[in-house]
Protein backbone atom coordinates (compact mmCIF):
# COMPACT_ATOMS: atom_id res chain seq x y z
CA UNK A 1 0.00 0.00 0.00
CA UNK A 2 2.84 2.40 0.87
CA UNK A 3 4.52 1.63 -2.47
CA UNK A 4 1.27 2.33 -4.35
CA UNK A 5 0.78 5.63 -2.54
CA UNK A 6 4.38 6.61 -3.30
CA UNK A 7 3.86 5.91 -7.03
CA UNK A 8 0.64 7.94 -7.11
CA UNK A 9 2.24 10.87 -5.26
CA UNK A 10 5.25 10.78 -7.62
CA UNK A 11 2.96 10.85 -10.64
CA UNK A 12 0.94 13.73 -9.17
CA UNK A 13 4.13 15.76 -8.65
CA UNK A 14 5.15 15.12 -12.24
CA UNK A 15 1.72 16.24 -13.46
CA UNK A 16 1.98 19.48 -11.46
CA UNK A 17 5.47 20.18 -12.79
CA UNK A 18 4.98 19.27 -16.43
CA UNK A 19 1.24 19.31 -17.20
CA UNK A 20 -1.18 22.20 -17.12
CA UNK A 21 -4.40 20.23 -16.69
CA UNK A 22 -7.37 20.25 -19.02
CA UNK A 23 -11.13 19.98 -19.24
CA UNK A 24 -14.04 19.24 -21.54
CA UNK A 25 -17.08 21.52 -21.32
CA UNK A 26 -20.42 22.14 -22.98
CA UNK A 27 -22.25 25.47 -23.26
CA UNK A 28 -25.94 26.03 -24.00
CA UNK A 29 -26.57 29.48 -25.53
CA UNK A 30 -29.91 30.96 -24.44
CA UNK A 31 -32.74 30.31 -26.88
CA UNK A 32 -30.67 28.09 -29.16
CA UNK A 33 -32.14 24.85 -30.47
CA UNK A 34 -29.03 23.67 -32.33
CA UNK A 35 -25.53 25.04 -31.90
CA UNK A 36 -22.01 24.12 -32.97
CA UNK A 37 -18.67 25.59 -31.95
CA UNK A 38 -16.46 25.74 -35.04
CA UNK A 39 -13.33 27.31 -33.54
CA UNK A 40 -11.80 28.12 -30.17
CA UNK A 41 -8.70 30.18 -29.37
CA UNK A 42 -6.84 31.54 -26.38
CA UNK A 43 -6.91 35.34 -26.04
CA UNK A 44 -3.71 37.23 -25.09
CA UNK A 45 -4.95 37.54 -21.48
CA UNK A 46 -5.43 33.77 -21.18
CA UNK A 47 -9.21 33.79 -21.58
CA UNK A 48 -10.93 31.53 -24.10
CA UNK A 49 -12.88 32.75 -27.13
CA UNK A 50 -15.37 30.40 -28.83
CA UNK A 51 -16.98 31.10 -32.21
CA UNK A 52 -19.72 29.20 -33.95
CA UNK A 53 -23.36 29.12 -34.88
CA UNK A 54 -26.71 28.82 -33.14
CA UNK A 55 -30.23 28.37 -34.46
CA UNK A 56 -32.45 30.76 -32.53
CA UNK A 57 -35.79 29.15 -31.72
CA UNK A 58 -37.88 32.32 -31.15
CA UNK A 59 -36.84 33.97 -34.46
CA UNK A 60 -36.15 30.85 -36.52
CA UNK A 61 -32.83 32.26 -37.75
CA UNK A 62 -29.19 31.19 -37.87
CA UNK A 63 -26.85 33.37 -35.80
CA UNK A 64 -23.16 33.85 -35.25
CA UNK A 65 -22.53 33.37 -31.52
CA UNK A 66 -19.32 34.25 -29.68
CA UNK A 67 -18.73 33.03 -26.13
CA UNK A 68 -15.99 34.29 -23.82
CA UNK A 69 -14.74 32.15 -20.92
CA UNK A 70 -11.93 32.32 -18.39
CA UNK A 71 -8.90 30.04 -18.55
CA UNK A 72 -10.79 27.30 -16.65
CA UNK A 73 -13.68 27.41 -19.12
CA UNK A 74 -16.18 29.30 -16.93
CA UNK A 75 -18.45 31.35 -19.19
CA UNK A 76 -18.04 35.13 -18.80
CA UNK A 77 -20.21 36.49 -21.62
CA UNK A 78 -21.78 35.64 -24.95
CA UNK A 79 -22.87 37.76 -27.93
CA UNK A 80 -25.14 36.98 -30.87
CA UNK A 81 -25.09 38.44 -34.38
CA UNK A 82 -27.51 38.05 -37.29
CA UNK A 83 -31.26 37.84 -37.89
CA UNK A 84 -33.73 36.31 -40.34
CA UNK A 85 -32.67 38.81 -43.03
CA UNK A 86 -28.93 38.26 -42.58
CA UNK A 87 -28.17 34.73 -41.44
CA UNK A 88 -24.66 33.52 -40.61
CA UNK A 89 -24.30 29.93 -41.82
CA UNK A 90 -22.19 26.99 -40.75
CA UNK A 91 -19.96 26.42 -43.76
CA UNK A 92 -19.21 22.69 -43.55
CA UNK A 93 -16.16 23.12 -45.75
CA UNK A 94 -14.49 24.86 -42.80
CA UNK A 95 -13.14 21.99 -40.73
CA UNK A 96 -9.66 23.07 -39.75
CA UNK A 97 -10.18 26.62 -38.43
CA UNK A 98 -12.27 29.74 -38.99
CA UNK A 99 -10.45 32.27 -36.81
CA UNK A 100 -7.19 34.19 -37.25
CA UNK A 101 -5.59 35.57 -34.08
CA UNK A 102 -4.16 39.07 -33.81
CA UNK A 103 -2.51 40.95 -30.94
CA UNK A 104 -5.55 43.04 -30.03
CA UNK A 105 -8.20 41.43 -32.21
CA UNK A 106 -9.26 38.31 -34.05
CA UNK A 107 -10.79 37.71 -37.47
CA UNK A 108 -13.64 35.36 -38.35
CA UNK A 109 -14.91 34.20 -41.74
CA UNK A 110 -18.00 32.30 -42.89
CA UNK A 111 -20.91 32.16 -45.33
CA UNK A 112 -24.07 34.30 -45.15
CA UNK A 113 -27.58 34.17 -46.61
CA UNK A 114 -29.47 37.45 -47.05
CA UNK A 115 -33.19 38.23 -47.43
CA UNK A 116 -32.94 37.72 -51.21
CA UNK A 117 -31.68 34.16 -50.66
CA UNK A 118 -28.25 35.20 -51.97
CA UNK A 119 -25.27 33.25 -50.64
CA UNK A 120 -21.98 35.06 -50.13
CA UNK A 121 -19.23 35.33 -47.49
CA UNK A 122 -18.04 37.74 -44.83
CA UNK A 123 -14.74 38.50 -43.10
CA UNK A 124 -15.15 40.15 -39.69
CA UNK A 125 -12.73 41.81 -37.30
CA UNK A 126 -13.59 41.56 -33.57
CA UNK A 127 -11.93 42.77 -30.40
CA UNK A 128 -11.43 40.24 -27.60
CA UNK A 129 -14.69 41.33 -25.96
CA UNK A 130 -16.57 40.02 -29.00
CA UNK A 131 -17.44 43.47 -30.39
CA UNK A 132 -17.43 44.00 -34.17
CA UNK A 133 -14.75 46.41 -35.44
CA UNK A 134 -15.56 45.95 -39.14
CA UNK A 135 -17.21 43.49 -41.50
CA UNK A 136 -16.41 43.00 -45.18
CA UNK A 137 -18.72 41.23 -47.65
CA UNK A 138 -17.65 39.27 -50.73
CA UNK A 139 -20.20 38.66 -53.52
CA UNK A 140 -20.19 37.17 -56.98
CA UNK A 141 -22.70 38.32 -59.59
CA UNK A 142 -23.41 34.81 -60.85
CA UNK A 143 -22.17 32.22 -58.35
CA UNK A 144 -22.43 31.44 -54.69
CA UNK A 145 -19.20 32.47 -52.96
CA UNK A 146 -17.96 30.50 -49.95
CA UNK A 147 -14.76 31.35 -48.06
CA UNK A 148 -13.29 28.19 -46.51
CA UNK A 149 -9.75 29.24 -45.59
CA UNK A 150 -7.95 32.52 -44.82
CA UNK A 151 -4.29 33.22 -44.00
CA UNK A 152 -2.16 36.31 -43.66
CA UNK A 153 -0.20 37.19 -46.78
CA UNK A 154 3.49 38.11 -46.72
CA UNK A 155 2.60 41.82 -47.06
CA UNK A 156 0.32 41.67 -43.96
CA UNK A 157 -2.88 41.48 -45.98
CA UNK A 158 -5.01 38.35 -46.33
CA UNK A 159 -5.39 35.50 -48.82
CA UNK A 160 -8.69 33.63 -49.05
CA UNK A 161 -9.67 30.36 -50.70
CA UNK A 162 -12.89 28.40 -51.01
CA UNK A 163 -15.26 27.98 -53.91
CA UNK A 164 -17.50 29.65 -56.44
CA UNK A 165 -20.61 27.48 -56.83
CA UNK A 166 -22.76 27.65 -59.93
CA UNK A 167 -26.39 27.66 -58.66
CA UNK A 168 -27.64 25.88 -61.82
CA UNK A 169 -24.86 23.76 -63.33
CA UNK A 170 -22.58 21.21 -61.59
CA UNK A 171 -19.60 23.55 -61.69
CA UNK A 172 -17.52 24.43 -58.64
CA UNK A 173 -14.36 26.46 -59.14
CA UNK A 174 -11.56 27.13 -56.68
CA UNK A 175 -11.63 30.65 -55.28
CA UNK A 176 -8.57 32.79 -54.56
CA UNK A 177 -9.01 36.35 -53.24
CA UNK A 178 -6.33 38.82 -52.10
CA UNK A 179 -7.19 41.67 -49.71
CA UNK A 180 -5.32 44.41 -47.89
CA UNK A 181 -4.93 44.47 -44.09
CA UNK A 182 -8.48 45.85 -43.67
CA UNK A 183 -10.15 43.17 -45.78
CA UNK A 184 -10.61 45.36 -48.86
CA UNK A 185 -10.47 43.12 -51.94
CA UNK A 186 -7.54 43.77 -54.30
CA UNK A 187 -8.05 40.95 -56.81
CA UNK A 188 -9.70 37.56 -57.25
CA UNK A 189 -9.21 34.44 -59.35
CA UNK A 190 -11.57 31.68 -60.45
CA UNK A 191 -9.42 28.62 -60.98
CA UNK A 192 -11.05 26.19 -63.42
CA UNK A 193 -10.12 22.67 -64.51
CA UNK A 194 -11.13 20.34 -67.32
CA UNK A 195 -14.48 18.54 -67.14
CA UNK A 196 -15.73 17.77 -64.58
CA UNK A 197 -15.06 21.36 -63.48
CA UNK A 198 -15.53 20.60 -59.79
CA UNK A 199 -12.89 21.57 -57.22
CA UNK A 200 -12.57 23.67 -54.10
CA UNK A 201 -9.92 25.03 -51.77
CA UNK A 202 -10.00 24.23 -48.05
CA UNK A 203 -6.93 26.11 -46.88
CA UNK A 204 -3.78 27.80 -48.14
CA UNK A 205 -0.35 29.19 -47.26
CA UNK A 206 2.00 31.71 -48.82
CA UNK A 207 5.71 30.98 -48.92
CA UNK A 208 7.66 33.88 -47.42
CA UNK A 209 10.67 33.39 -49.73
CA UNK A 210 9.15 32.83 -53.18
CA UNK A 211 5.73 34.38 -52.38
CA UNK A 212 4.14 31.36 -54.05
CA UNK A 213 0.64 30.48 -52.86
CA UNK A 214 -0.28 26.83 -52.16
CA UNK A 215 -3.96 25.85 -51.99
CA UNK A 216 -5.15 22.47 -50.70
CA UNK A 217 -8.57 20.88 -51.08
CA UNK A 218 -10.13 18.37 -53.43
CA UNK A 219 -11.12 18.03 -57.06
CA UNK A 220 -13.23 15.61 -59.08
CA UNK A 221 -11.61 13.51 -61.81
CA UNK A 222 -13.49 11.46 -64.38
CA UNK A 223 -16.33 12.49 -66.68
CA UNK A 224 -19.27 14.85 -66.33
CA UNK A 225 -21.48 11.84 -65.56
CA UNK A 226 -19.15 9.82 -63.30
CA UNK A 227 -16.35 11.23 -61.20
CA UNK A 228 -14.37 10.66 -58.01
CA UNK A 229 -12.89 12.99 -55.38
CA UNK A 230 -9.12 13.34 -55.09
CA UNK A 231 -6.88 15.40 -52.87
CA UNK A 232 -5.68 18.47 -54.71
CA UNK A 233 -2.77 20.93 -54.48
CA UNK A 234 -2.55 24.11 -56.57
CA UNK A 235 0.57 26.31 -56.62
CA UNK A 236 0.23 29.87 -57.95
CA UNK A 237 2.50 32.89 -58.14
CA UNK A 238 1.89 35.90 -55.87
CA UNK A 239 -0.81 37.18 -58.26
CA UNK A 240 -2.77 33.93 -58.38
CA UNK A 241 -1.54 32.63 -61.74
CA UNK A 242 -1.40 28.82 -61.66
CA UNK A 243 2.15 27.42 -61.85
CA UNK A 244 1.54 23.80 -60.93
CA UNK A 245 -1.30 21.56 -59.86
CA UNK A 246 -1.44 17.97 -58.71
CA UNK A 247 -4.22 15.60 -57.69
CA UNK A 248 -3.52 12.68 -55.37
CA UNK A 249 -5.47 9.55 -54.56
CA UNK A 250 -5.43 5.78 -54.43
CA UNK A 251 -9.17 5.18 -54.45
CA UNK A 252 -10.59 8.49 -53.27
CA UNK A 253 -8.79 11.01 -51.16
CA UNK A 254 -9.36 14.40 -49.55
CA UNK A 255 -6.90 16.98 -48.27
CA UNK A 256 -8.32 18.90 -45.29
CA UNK A 257 -5.56 21.20 -44.05
CA UNK A 258 -1.96 22.21 -44.63
CA UNK A 259 0.84 24.14 -42.95
CA UNK A 260 4.29 25.31 -43.94
CA UNK A 261 6.87 23.93 -41.53
CA UNK A 262 10.01 25.65 -40.27
CA UNK A 263 12.08 24.01 -43.03
CA UNK A 264 9.80 25.66 -45.65
CA UNK A 265 8.23 22.36 -46.69
CA UNK A 266 4.47 21.61 -46.76
CA UNK A 267 2.59 19.14 -44.54
CA UNK A 268 -0.90 18.19 -45.74
CA UNK A 269 -3.44 16.05 -43.84
CA UNK A 270 -6.72 14.36 -44.70
CA UNK A 271 -8.32 10.96 -45.21
CA UNK A 272 -7.72 8.27 -47.80
CA UNK A 273 -10.37 5.79 -48.94
CA UNK A 274 -8.68 2.39 -48.89
CA UNK A 275 -11.04 0.82 -51.49
CA UNK A 276 -12.05 -1.73 -48.89
CA UNK A 277 -15.77 -1.31 -48.36
CA UNK A 278 -17.66 -3.07 -45.60
CA UNK A 279 -19.66 -5.85 -47.19
CA UNK A 280 -17.82 -5.78 -50.51
CA UNK A 281 -16.35 -3.35 -53.03
CA UNK A 282 -19.65 -1.47 -53.31
CA UNK A 283 -20.14 -1.28 -49.56
CA UNK A 284 -19.47 1.57 -47.19
CA UNK A 285 -15.97 2.99 -47.79
CA UNK A 286 -13.35 2.77 -45.07
CA UNK A 287 -10.63 5.32 -44.54
CA UNK A 288 -7.30 5.97 -42.92
CA UNK A 289 -6.23 9.37 -41.69
CA UNK A 290 -2.92 10.36 -43.21
CA UNK A 291 -0.29 13.08 -43.53
CA UNK A 292 2.07 13.93 -46.39
CA UNK A 293 5.18 16.12 -46.46
CA UNK A 294 5.92 17.74 -49.83
CA UNK A 295 8.36 20.21 -51.35
CA UNK A 296 6.25 23.03 -52.84
CA UNK A 297 8.70 23.23 -55.75
CA UNK A 298 8.15 19.56 -56.66
CA UNK A 299 4.68 18.19 -56.00
CA UNK A 300 5.45 14.88 -57.69
CA UNK A 301 7.64 13.45 -54.92
CA UNK A 302 6.66 12.88 -51.30
CA UNK A 303 9.28 13.57 -48.64
CA UNK A 304 7.26 11.18 -46.50
CA UNK A 305 3.75 9.69 -46.38
CA UNK A 306 2.19 8.26 -43.21
CA UNK A 307 -1.14 6.60 -42.43
CA UNK A 308 -2.49 6.36 -38.88
CA UNK A 309 -4.69 3.90 -36.98
CA UNK A 310 -6.92 1.14 -38.19
CA UNK A 311 -9.14 1.05 -41.26
CA UNK A 312 -12.52 2.56 -40.37
CA UNK A 313 -15.55 4.41 -41.71
CA UNK A 314 -14.57 7.27 -39.39
CA UNK A 315 -10.78 7.69 -39.44
CA UNK A 316 -9.94 11.24 -40.41
CA UNK A 317 -7.26 13.81 -39.72
CA UNK A 318 -8.82 17.25 -40.05
CA UNK A 319 -6.15 19.71 -38.97
CA UNK A 320 -2.42 20.05 -38.29
CA UNK A 321 -0.17 22.38 -36.28
CA UNK A 322 3.59 22.56 -35.83
CA UNK A 323 4.97 22.77 -32.28
CA UNK A 324 7.90 25.04 -31.35
CA UNK A 325 10.36 22.11 -31.36
CA UNK A 326 9.30 20.98 -34.85
CA UNK A 327 7.00 18.17 -33.70
CA UNK A 328 3.57 17.95 -35.34
CA UNK A 329 0.15 17.66 -33.71
CA UNK A 330 -2.74 16.22 -35.73
CA UNK A 331 -6.40 16.60 -34.78
CA UNK A 332 -9.18 14.35 -36.03
CA UNK A 333 -11.56 11.61 -34.99
CA UNK A 334 -11.72 7.81 -34.96
CA UNK A 335 -14.38 5.15 -34.53
CA UNK A 336 -13.89 1.39 -34.81
CA UNK A 337 -17.27 0.13 -33.55
CA UNK A 338 -18.82 0.47 -37.00
CA UNK A 339 -16.32 -2.13 -38.24
CA UNK A 340 -18.18 -4.64 -36.04
CA UNK A 341 -21.69 -3.56 -37.15
CA UNK A 342 -22.18 -1.58 -33.94
CA UNK A 343 -23.43 2.00 -33.68
CA UNK A 344 -20.53 4.33 -34.42
CA UNK A 345 -19.27 6.55 -31.60
CA UNK A 346 -16.44 8.60 -33.03
CA UNK A 347 -13.93 9.86 -30.49
CA UNK A 348 -11.84 13.00 -30.60
CA UNK A 349 -8.26 12.04 -31.49
CA UNK A 350 -4.91 13.80 -31.14
CA UNK A 351 -1.68 12.39 -32.56
CA UNK A 352 1.71 13.87 -31.72
CA UNK A 353 4.54 13.00 -34.12
CA UNK A 354 8.11 14.03 -34.74
CA UNK A 355 8.99 16.16 -37.77
CA UNK A 356 9.04 13.01 -39.93
CA UNK A 357 5.51 11.91 -39.00
CA UNK A 358 6.56 9.13 -36.59
CA UNK A 359 4.07 8.77 -33.74
CA UNK A 360 5.19 9.91 -30.27
CA UNK A 361 1.80 9.52 -28.65
CA UNK A 362 -1.84 9.13 -29.60
CA UNK A 363 -4.84 10.02 -27.42
CA UNK A 364 -8.58 9.42 -27.79
CA UNK A 365 -11.12 11.46 -25.84
CA UNK A 366 -14.78 10.71 -25.21
CA UNK A 367 -17.32 10.66 -22.37
CA UNK A 368 -19.72 8.15 -20.84
CA UNK A 369 -22.60 10.51 -21.58
CA UNK A 370 -24.29 9.06 -24.68
CA UNK A 371 -25.21 12.57 -25.84
CA UNK A 372 -21.51 13.27 -26.39
CA UNK A 373 -20.97 10.31 -28.70
CA UNK A 374 -19.94 10.98 -31.49
CA UNK A 375 -17.49 13.86 -31.05
CA UNK A 376 -16.05 15.32 -34.25
CA UNK A 377 -13.25 17.86 -34.18
CA UNK A 378 -13.81 21.18 -35.95
CA UNK A 379 -10.54 22.94 -35.05
CA UNK A 380 -7.32 22.57 -33.05
CA UNK A 381 -5.28 25.51 -31.76
CA UNK A 382 -2.28 25.93 -29.45
CA UNK A 383 -2.15 27.96 -26.23
CA UNK A 384 0.71 29.96 -24.76
CA UNK A 385 1.62 27.25 -22.21
CA UNK A 386 1.69 24.40 -24.73
CA UNK A 387 -1.87 23.13 -24.25
CA UNK A 388 -4.30 22.38 -27.06
CA UNK A 389 -7.83 23.72 -27.54
CA UNK A 390 -10.32 21.86 -29.72
CA UNK A 391 -13.76 22.89 -30.93
CA UNK A 392 -16.00 19.84 -31.20
CA UNK A 393 -19.25 18.96 -32.92
CA UNK A 394 -21.52 16.59 -30.96
CA UNK A 395 -23.09 15.17 -34.08
CA UNK A 396 -25.61 12.81 -32.50
CA UNK A 397 -26.44 14.88 -29.42
CA UNK A 398 -30.12 15.57 -28.84
CA UNK A 399 -31.43 19.12 -29.05
CA UNK A 400 -30.55 21.61 -27.75
CA UNK A 401 -27.10 20.74 -29.03
CA UNK A 402 -24.40 22.62 -27.12
CA UNK A 403 -21.13 24.30 -27.90
CA UNK A 404 -18.42 21.77 -27.02
CA UNK A 405 -14.75 22.47 -26.38
CA UNK A 406 -11.88 20.45 -24.93
CA UNK A 407 -8.69 21.78 -23.40
CA UNK A 408 -5.92 19.20 -23.51
CA UNK A 409 -2.67 19.84 -21.70
CA UNK A 410 0.76 19.42 -23.26
CA UNK A 411 0.92 15.84 -21.94
CA UNK A 412 -2.27 14.91 -23.78
CA UNK A 413 -4.76 14.99 -20.89
CA UNK A 414 -8.18 16.62 -20.75
CA UNK A 415 -8.87 16.16 -17.01
CA UNK A 416 -7.13 15.61 -13.68
CA UNK A 417 -8.26 12.00 -13.14
CA UNK A 418 -5.76 9.23 -12.45
CA UNK A 419 -5.55 8.35 -16.14
CA UNK A 420 -4.09 11.70 -17.07
CA UNK A 421 -1.53 11.51 -14.30
CA UNK A 422 -0.54 8.09 -15.61
CA UNK A 423 -0.28 8.93 -19.28
CA UNK A 424 2.05 11.77 -18.42
CA UNK A 425 4.69 9.05 -18.07
CA UNK A 426 4.67 8.83 -21.86
CA UNK A 427 6.96 11.87 -21.95
CA UNK A 428 9.67 9.54 -20.62
CA UNK A 429 9.53 7.57 -23.84
CA UNK A 430 6.66 5.08 -23.55
CA UNK A 431 5.34 3.99 -26.92
CA UNK A 432 1.62 4.54 -27.39
CA UNK A 433 1.80 3.15 -30.92
CA UNK A 434 2.74 -0.20 -29.33
CA UNK A 435 -0.65 -1.24 -28.00
CA UNK A 436 -3.96 -1.54 -29.87
CA UNK A 437 -7.26 -2.48 -28.21
CA UNK A 438 -10.68 -2.97 -29.82
CA UNK A 439 -13.62 -2.65 -29.86
CA UNK A 440 -13.53 0.34 -27.56
CA UNK A 441 -16.04 1.04 -26.01
CA UNK A 442 -16.88 -2.60 -25.32
CA UNK A 443 -19.63 -4.45 -23.47
CA UNK A 444 -17.68 -7.67 -23.00
CA UNK A 445 -14.83 -8.90 -25.22
CA UNK A 446 -11.73 -6.72 -25.60
CA UNK A 447 -9.10 -7.70 -28.18
CA UNK A 448 -5.46 -6.77 -27.59
CA UNK A 449 -2.80 -6.47 -30.28
CA UNK A 450 0.87 -5.44 -30.15
CA UNK A 451 2.73 -3.70 -32.94
CA UNK A 452 6.48 -3.32 -33.52
CA UNK A 453 7.48 -5.21 -30.37
CA UNK A 454 10.02 -8.05 -30.56
CA UNK A 455 10.79 -8.88 -26.91
CA UNK A 456 10.62 -12.58 -26.02
CA UNK A 457 9.95 -11.76 -22.36
CA UNK A 458 6.52 -12.46 -20.91
CA UNK A 459 4.46 -9.30 -20.81
CA UNK A 460 1.98 -8.46 -18.07
CA UNK A 461 -1.14 -6.36 -18.09
CA UNK A 462 -2.99 -4.55 -15.33
CA UNK A 463 -6.38 -2.86 -15.46
CA UNK A 464 -6.94 0.03 -13.05
CA UNK A 465 -10.02 2.12 -12.31
CA UNK A 466 -10.26 5.90 -12.00
CA UNK A 467 -9.17 5.74 -8.35
CA UNK A 468 -5.96 3.94 -9.26
CA UNK A 469 -7.06 0.58 -7.86
CA UNK A 470 -5.90 -2.57 -9.66
CA UNK A 471 -9.05 -4.50 -10.63
CA UNK A 472 -7.39 -7.11 -12.86
CA UNK A 473 -3.88 -8.35 -13.67
CA UNK A 474 -2.44 -11.28 -15.61
CA UNK A 475 0.05 -12.24 -18.27
CA UNK A 476 -0.70 -10.67 -21.63
CA UNK A 477 -3.64 -12.25 -23.43
CA UNK A 478 -4.97 -11.56 -26.90
CA UNK A 479 -8.52 -11.34 -25.57
CA UNK A 480 -10.16 -10.34 -22.30
CA UNK A 481 -13.75 -10.79 -21.14
CA UNK A 482 -14.88 -7.64 -19.32
CA UNK A 483 -18.55 -8.56 -19.06
CA UNK A 484 -18.45 -8.59 -15.25
CA UNK A 485 -16.80 -5.15 -15.06
CA UNK A 486 -19.01 -2.26 -14.00
CA UNK A 487 -19.83 0.39 -16.61
CA UNK A 488 -17.20 3.13 -16.61
CA UNK A 489 -13.67 4.09 -17.60
CA UNK A 490 -10.64 1.89 -16.94
CA UNK A 491 -7.00 1.93 -18.01
CA UNK A 492 -5.04 -1.00 -19.38
CA UNK A 493 -1.35 -0.89 -18.48
CA UNK A 494 1.23 -3.01 -20.32
CA UNK A 495 4.43 -4.01 -18.47
CA UNK A 496 7.70 -5.48 -19.73
CA UNK A 497 10.11 -6.65 -17.01
CA UNK A 498 8.07 -4.71 -14.43
CA UNK A 499 8.47 -1.53 -16.49
CA UNK A 500 5.34 0.31 -17.65
CA UNK A 501 5.59 0.65 -21.44
CA UNK A 502 2.06 1.57 -22.59
CA UNK A 503 -1.33 2.72 -21.32
CA UNK A 504 -4.69 2.73 -23.11
CA UNK A 505 -8.09 3.90 -21.92
CA UNK A 506 -10.96 1.36 -21.90
CA UNK A 507 -14.60 2.42 -21.95
CA UNK A 508 -16.82 -0.34 -20.55
CA UNK A 509 -20.42 -0.05 -21.75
Amino acid sequence: MKKTLFIIITILIKQILFGQGGFSKNYFPTGSIVSVCTDVIEAPNGNIIMTGFTFDGPTGSNRLTIIGADAQGTELWHKDYGNDKFEYLDNYGIYSRSVIKGENCFYFYTAVRDSNNKYFSVFIKFNYNGDTLWQKKYYDSNDYLYIEGVVRSVDNGFLMTGLFGDPVNPITTTMLIKTDSTGVELWRKKIHKVVPDIQEGYNLIQDSLTKKIVITGNQCNGTAAAYTNYGNLIVTDSLGNVLQRKSFGFCTQTFRDLIQTKDKKIVVVGENNQCNGLGGPNGTPRYKGYAVKIDLNNLNNFIWYKEYDTLSIHNRIITVNELPNGDLIFGGHLDTLSNYNLSDKAMLRLIKTDKDGNTKWKKLFSRDDASENSKYIRSLNLTANGSFLTANELYFASNPKPYSITKIDSMGCDSSVFYCQTVGLNENGFNYGLLKIYPNPTNSILNIELENFTSTEKLKIKIIDLLGRIVFESELKSQLDLEEFKTGIYFLQLYNKEKLIAVEKIIKG
